[in-house]
């Protein structure tokens, strides 16, 4: 599955931070287990469900942060911020799901999928299992990688 996430339609909450993509999607439907938000200049860490959970933060850009939030035991996130020159391909399990955020200008992904700064695109299920991204001619942009694997062993998927 693919599904494109536009920077404008990134949900407000928290005041002051914006939220990607989360499962649930929807506060209250089922037991919470991740979240991807981007939060603004002084906003410090977002509300989660649980007090234990494990917080990944990257910067990427001057006034902006990038915060996963998983529940321990059960997601396993990393963040990789990849400067891209040339192209470059970026491979995923079948039981992790991989969200792509254009970060510091445009990003391409496979050929198709043109992302602005802090669009995001998500990938889970069979299919893809890898993607290329590059940055358009004349450009040299961000992409953070935010992969979210199982931690106990249950493949992941998501249904937004």
């Amino acid at each position: 599955m693919r599904l494109l996430l536009r920077a404008n339609t990134h949900r407000r909450i928290d005041g002051g931070c914006r939220e990607v993509a989360a499962s649930p999607d929807t506060p209250g439907r089922e037991r919470w287990l991740w979240q991807v938000r981007l939060l603004d200049a002084a906003h410090g860490p977002s509300y989660v469900p649980l007090p234990r959970a494990h917080r990944v933060t990257e910067s990427l850009a001057p006034g902006v942060t990038l915060e996963v939030v998983a529940e321990p035991g059960t997601v396993s996130p990393t963040v990789e911020v990849v400067g891209l020159g040339a192209p470059s391909e970026v491979a995923r399990e079948r039981d992790e799901i991989v969200v792509l955020l254009a970060c510091g200008g445009q990003v391409l992904v496979e050929d198709r999928h043109l992302l602005a700064d802090e669009d995001a695109l998500v990938l889970a299920g069979d299919d893809p299992l890898g993607v290329s991204v590059l940055s358009p001619p004349g450009s040299r942009s961000l992409v953070a990688v935010v992969r979210l694997r199982p931690a106990d062993g249950r493949v992941m998927a998501w249904v937004p």
